[in-house]
């Protein structure tokens, strides 16, 4: 989940070319061949993975390791903008911050519909959270580079 640009690249290059062979399809664009196929990028399905693990922490289904990583917030106030429903670890840094687990989770958790956060059950938010992708994906991987500024989520 927390690899490289250029390995993310790689991945989706080899996913790209399966997809062509599968539909012998030469001319179509990677996101039209995943369009067609129905499914998503490794990246997005890498976000659903995570969102059906918070979803397990949130309503204790998964092993306790994971309800000690993702440990719920109880000091949550009304009206607050950093309220999460996780308790979410303050960052200095992207690699030992950002891309800390217990925070990324808190992120990809927040960004969830609360229709598909509110399933009664974990087989219902695991089929809602397969045909859902991020409109705007907080990660370092979806950042664009602006010359002059760096990496930035802002779309040009």
């Amino acid at each position: 989940m927390f690899h490289s640009r250029s390995l993310e690249h790689k991945i989706n290059r080899v996913h790209e070319r399966a997809l062509r062979c599968v539909y012998l399809d030469t001319v179509s664009t990677f996101a039209e061949l995943l369009k067609k196929d129905n499914s998503f990028s490794i990246h997005h399905r890498n976000i659903q993975a995570m969102a059906i693990e918070m979803y397990k922490a949130k309503n204790n289904l998964g092993p306790s390791i994971l309800n000690n990583i993702f440990a719920l917030n109880t000091e949550i106030r009304p009206n607050l903008r950093t309220n999460t429903e996780f308790i979410r670890p303050r960052v200095n840094t992207v690699y030992y911050g950002k891309d800390y687990l217990q925070y990324f989770g808190s992120v990809i958790w927040n960004i969830v519909p609360r229709d598909i956060k509110n399933s009664e059950t974990l087989s219902r938010f695991k089929n809602k959270i397969r045909s859902w992708s991020p409109d705007e994906c907080p990660c370092r991987l979806c950042e664009v580079y602006l010359h002059g500024v760096g990496y930035t989520n802002i779309v040009q």
